[in-house]
């Protein structure tokens, strides 16, 4: 299968774009950084807020480009809508206009709102436009189902609950605690909010096993685990011999209720927190302060 994947430089992409090769699928990779070495056999260099050429013989998309930081997308609301509505209507048309049968859409699992309106969350739980983020998301969803209804394209959604593993930048949970410890003792504010830590490798699977399913729709992708923040971070801390100490503040929960994958994809999460977490944090080790 001659599949495009966007975003194909970040974190999830790179994942996704090698799970993609070793089943055998050819990858071109759009992104506007430049390409990983080994990533992908085909490469285009692209903004997706313009008009996309055509991709002759394309199958199928995983569009996981996207402005994903919440504090980004509220610091330039006009960006985040720039790329994360108009540049998904952008590959949207791409796929449609080269021939394309199939799109696996990135969404996430703050559509839910954070807390969500009960837990664990299924995909039948109310969406909120509670910030820019989510609302962007949202919209790219609605897009989804317009061009599937309008023209035929079909798509999957997979909400994505906290993906973590290697290869995850600065600005995200587990490598800013890493940086914290490698310089002195974490102090933590919220520690007891809770999240649902889906490891980088399975969050791939998923993708490679949304191109085969015939399901139109919202797929939660989580371990259905809920994990402290606190406890996340006295791990860390441990491995660096450094004290950590929670300061308190407002919680919020994340939980998954990930059924409906295990029913329409056949999937299930593989990857302990403990034996994921355990990789991060050496991978993570090996990155330059």
């Amino acid at each position: 299968m001659r599949v495009c994947v966007t975003g194909a430089s970040g974190f999830i992409g790179q994942h996704v774009a090698k799970a993609l090769c070793e089943a055998g699928h050819y990858v071109i990779g759009l992104d506007q950084i430049l390409a990983v070495p080994g990533t992908c056999p085909e490469w285009r260099l692209v903004d997706i807020t313009y008009p996309l050429e055509k991709i002759p013989g394309l199958d199928a998309v995983i569009h996981l480009a996207a402005l994903a930081n919440p504090r980004e997308c509220d610091a330039d609301p006009a960006k985040a809508f720039n790329i994360n509505v108009n540049g998904t209507h952008q590959v949207l048309k791409m796929a449609l206009e080269s021939g394309a049968k199939k799109v696996v859409f990135s969404s996430s699992a703050h559509v839910y709102d954070i807390p969500p309106k009960w837990l664990p969350t299924d995909e039948t739980a109310p969406l909120r436009l509670n910030n820019t983020y989510t609302t962007t998301k949202i919209l790219g969803e609605q897009l989804c189902q317009l061009y599937f209804e309008n023209h035929g394209l079909s798509h999957t959604t997979l909400r994505l609950f906290n993906a973590y593993g290697p290869g995850q930048s600065r600005g995200y949970f587990i490598p800013d605690m890493v940086a914290k410890a490698r310089s002195g003792p974490i102090h933590l504010a919220g520690g007891l909010t809770t999240k649902d830590f889906i490891h980088v490798g399975d969050v791939a699977r998923a993708f490679l096993l949304g191109l085969e399913t015939s399901f139109v729709g919202p797929i939660n992708i989580g371990t259905g685990q809920e994990t402290q923040l606190f406890s996340i971070a006295t791990t860390i801390a441990n491995r660096f011999e450094v004290a950590c100490d929670d300061n308190g503040g407002a919680a919020t929960r994340m939980c998954a209720d990930w059924h409906r994958a295990e029913r329409v994809l056949g999937w299930c999460p593989t990857v302990s927190l403990e034996e994921g977490l355990r990789a991060a944090i050496g991978a993570a080790e090996k990155v330059a302060v």
